[in-house]
């Protein structure tokens, strides 16, 4: 990916007003206050955006994870294809309605269980991909 093509996302996603039935998203993931991890993704799968939660629950600093590849973080996902044509693939916007839990590795190698929200955003004719993590915690686990 082209320096070019990284400043042209960073300033789509950056705030840019979006066409109609787009939604919009924040202008930056960092100011906001989310308790959950958020990643921003491209259709391609690479990470181009995060908060500081992602990169507390994957213990590493955001910078670090921004040019991952979902895969490295969600390694289920490798089997799937993330987008079918220009939209989000059907079946995981159905995982992602049923709350269905994914494993989720952290950058030091921790191996966790997340339920996984998978949201798609368009803005200026570009899909990209929102993905929220929730940690689920043994004490939230169904016996």
């Amino acid at each position: 990916m082209k320096v070019a093509n990284v400043e042209y996302i960073a300033s789509i996603v950056g705030g840019a007003k979006t066409g109609a039935g787009a939604r919009s998203q924040p202008e930056n993931l960092q100011s906001g206050e989310d308790p959950y991890a958020v990643l921003m993704i491209c259709d391609n799968g690479i990470i181009f955006e995060c908060n500081n939660a992602a990169g507390d629950l994957l213990d590493c600093k955001p910078s670090k994870l921004t040019w991952q590849h979902i895969y490295s973080i969600l390694p289920q996902l490798a089997d799937m294809s993330l987008m079918r044509g220009d939209h989000l693939n059907p079946h995981l916007r159905f995982l992602s309605r049923l709350g269905y839990t994914f494993e989720t590795v952290g950058m030091t190698g921790a191996h966790f269980v997340s339920t996984v929200f998978f949201n798609e955003i368009e803005t200026l004719g570009r899909h990209f991909l929102r993905i929220i993590l929730r940690p689920v915690f043994p004490s939230q686990a169904l016996a």
